[in-house]
């Protein structure tokens, strides 16, 4: 529980943290949704989605838009109105089977306890419903970077992460493909599609890039070269990707 108040004291000090490729503080980026959700055959018609850490509820509209209904539960009050309900994603306030779709975006590496909320999500899943998971990956040279610096660099231990000019976080865990596997699987999710994002392959690749540091004439040439292959790297290893955008099935998922 002190770590949890640690949590909620970071982010209310820090609110344009409260923020991913999909949204936040500043609306909402459609075009990145529609491609993931096409990509990964995620259908919100008629469906009643549960959206965790849902942070200023960005979501909304674009589960409302495909006609599906909208829950967003968070333990941090982002902005009058959102969420909907506080809540902690380790203990849920819904019935079993409450829901056709669980979204966690970019929240789930802030989770203490990752294992109970995944649990937790399982539990209100109707049977053949599903996550659509957001996380951070550090299954590459960032990883490399996270744990240099976590160890010898100056952040203290689930802290560095490359987002706002290395801005420390309270809670950034160093999830992998692997272990996001690993933790679902252990509490009964079986079937699991992900995909890169070929944007943040710089970032993935080479963290640097967002180091307040580097020099402006650098940093466009590594823009522009990202830009070119990035999507492409992604595709063919969403590893090298700093983020990784998942679906995750639960038993009996179509």
């Amino acid at each position: 529980m002190v770590l949890n108040e640690k949590i909620r004291a970071y982010y209310r000090e820090n609110p344009l943290m409260v923020s991913s490729p999909f949204g936040g503080v500043d609306g909402v980026n459609r075009n990145l949704f529609d491609r993931v959700f096409h990509t990964l055959d995620i259908e919100l018609d008629g469906r009643a989605v549960l959206d965790v850490g849902c942070g200023r509820g960005y979501a909304a509209k674009v589960v409302t838009e495909r006609g599906g209904s909208y829950v967003g539960a968070d333990f941090v009050a982002s902005r009058p109105g959102s969420p909907h309900v506080l809540a902690d994603g380790a203990r849920l306030p819904f019935a079993d089977a409450s829901f056709d779709r669980v979204f966690c975006i970019d929240a789930f590496e802030h989770f203490p306890n990752a294992e109970d909320a995944a649990a937790e999500f399982l539990r209100v899943l109707c049977p053949g419903g599903s996550v659509f998971l957001s996380v951070p990956n550090y299954a590459n040279v960032a990883g490399f970077v996270k744990a240099y610096c976590e160890r010898w660099g100056g952040y203290a231990p689930d802290t560095w992460a490359p987002f706002r000019h290395w801005q420390p976080q309270e809670l950034e865990r160093p999830l992998t493909g692997g272990a996001v596997r690993r933790i679902f699987r252990g509490v009964g999710f079986r079937d699991f599609r992900r995909m890169g994002h070929g944007a943040e392959v710089s970032l993935g690749m080479f963290p640097w890039i967002a180091h307040r540091r580097m020099p402006e004439a650098v940093l466009f040439r590594l823009q522009r070269l990202f830009g070119a292959v990035g999507p492409a790297i992604a595709k063919v290893c969403p590893t090298l990707s700093l983020h990784q955008f998942w679906r995750i099935d639960s038993p009996g998922a179509g």
